[in-house]
This record gives structure tokens, C-alpha cells and sequence, in this order.
């Protein structure tokens, strides 16, 4: 039996390399709401960040004294969880038309053939985040003594800027939709004492951006400037003369 501080460090290390593997996805091809097309090697690299990301959350769990009680790392009340999951989902399905229109002026539909990328992007990458940002981070934020708005809001800014430095992401709009995801899944993990209605919502606006916002950047880089005039929200370079689209 480990003493007790050994075993809290040993959990302290193991959210930092969750943390580590979250602010690297680019490299597995599990960055974006959607995914590049590829053979089995693009498909293994990204099954890999996923078998690590559980396998870390499994070992979190297990070094963590009090994972339910102090991190929320359970499901919580299952009414509300379905309730206010499918609440969040909704309004992140409206997000995302909104998002797409005001970025790309068009809603882009993906070819069937990308189904099951975008399903396991939706669902792998919403698991990964709620639980490291809505139960291991918030919950460590709460204990800490922080009243629960202001742990909701840091947990909410940590995580937006550590999708949009994992994505590469520039753009504005992108930026408040992780922040609200935030936010949102940070109450309802506080309100239900639980991370499936937070899970459930951000899966399905997961999916909704998978639906209406197109393929994401290409990887084949032949020449980089900056655009000229705008706001830039389609992406801080232009390569290869097409606008890069960043998750």
C-alpha cells in the first residue's frame, strides 16, 4: 500500500500526461470535430490517443482517494443527466448551424464515408474532456476552496485555450464555442454532482459541428501568408492560397 501522499502524486502526474496527450492531438488525427481521411495507419494512430486517454483516466480514478465525491467522476443524478444533456445538446446542434454560417457562409454535410471518424471524434473526444476538465480539474479547483462560479469559469477558460492550442485554432468564433462548452458542462457537472449530462451535450454538439462544418485543414503545406483585411476567424494563415478551416 502506497503512503498516501506517493499516491496523490502519482495521481497529480497522471492528470498532468492527460493533460500532456490533450494539448497533442493534432499529431493523432483526434484534434478536430471532424477528421482527415487516411488508411490504417491514420485510423491506429487515433484509436491509440484514445486507448491512452482511457487507460490515464482509468489509472486517475484508481490513485484518486475520493474520484466521486471530490471529482464528480460518476454519472450523477441519471433524470437530470438525460434531461439537461439533451438541453445542452440542443442548443449546441443550434451553435453549430450558427457557427458554420457565420464562418464558412455555408452548412457543409459530410460524404457518409466519414461517419464513423466524426461518431468516434464526437464521443472519444467528449469523454476525454469531461473527464479531465469537468471532474479532475474542476473537482481539484473545488477543492481548493473556490466558490463554484469562479471554479466553473477557470476550468472553462483552461479548457478552451487548451483546445485551441491543440487545434491550432485562431479564430475567434471557434474560440467562444469551447469556452460556452465550458462553461455550460461546468454547471451541469456542479448542478447534477455528476459528468454524464456535460458528457451527453458535448457529444452531440460534437457531432453537430461534425455535420455542418466540413472537412478540417488539410495537411500538404506549400506556402503560408497572412490573409489580407477581415477578422481572420477562417483561420490565422492562408495556405496554399485556400483558407485554413481550424477546429
Amino acid at each position: 500500500m502506497l503512503p498516501d501522499f506517493v499516491q496523490y502524486l502519482l495521481f497529480i502526474g497522471m492528470a498532468a500526461l492527460m493533460f500532456m496527450l490533450r494539448l497533442d492531438t493534432r499529431r493523432f488525427s483526434a484534434a478536430e470535430w471532424d477528421t482527415q481521411d487516411g488508411d490504417w495507419r491514420v485510423w491506429m494512430a487515433r484509436l491509440s490517443w484514445y486507448g491512452a486517454g482511457i487507460a490515464l483516466a482509468l489509472i486517475v480514478f484508481a490513485l484518486h482517494p475520493s474520484p466521486v465525491a471530490e471529482l464528480n467522476l460518476v454519472l450523477g443524478d441519471r433524470g437530470q443527466a438525460i434531461t439537461y444533456g439533451l438541453l445542452f445538446g440542443g442548443a449546441g446542434i443550434v451553435a453549430a448551424f450558427v457557427l458554420a454560417i457565420l464562418r464558412n457562409g455555408r452548412i457543409s454535410f459530410p460524404a457518409p464515408a466519414r461517419y464513423p471518424g466524426g461518431v468516434l471524434t464526437a464521443v472519444g473526444t467528449a469523454f476525454y474532456d469531461e473527464w479531465l476538465f469537468r471532474g479532475v480539474m474542476l473537482g481539484l479547483l473545488l477543492s481548493l476552496g473556490l466558490p463554484d462560479w469562479l471554479a466553473v469559469v477557470s476550468a472553462a477558460f483552461i479548457y478552451a485555450f487548451t483546445v485551441r492550442a491543440g487545434t491550432g485554432s485562431r479564430g475567434i468564433l471557434t474560440l467562444g464555442l469551447w469556452l460556452g462548452i465550458g462553461l455550460v458542462a461546468g454547471a451541469l457537472t456542479v448542478t447534477t454532482l455528476g459528468i454524464a449530462a456535460a458528457f451527453l451535450g458535448h457529444a452531440i454538439t460534437r457531432f453537430a459541428l461534425f455535420m455542418t462544418m466540413g472537412p478540417p485543414e488539410r495537411a500538404a503545406i506549400q506556402e503560408v501568408h497572412r490573409p489580407q483585411g477581415g477578422t481572420g476567424d477562417d483561420g490565422a494563415y492562408i495556405i496554399g492560397r485556400r483558407d485554413v478551416r481550424r477546429g
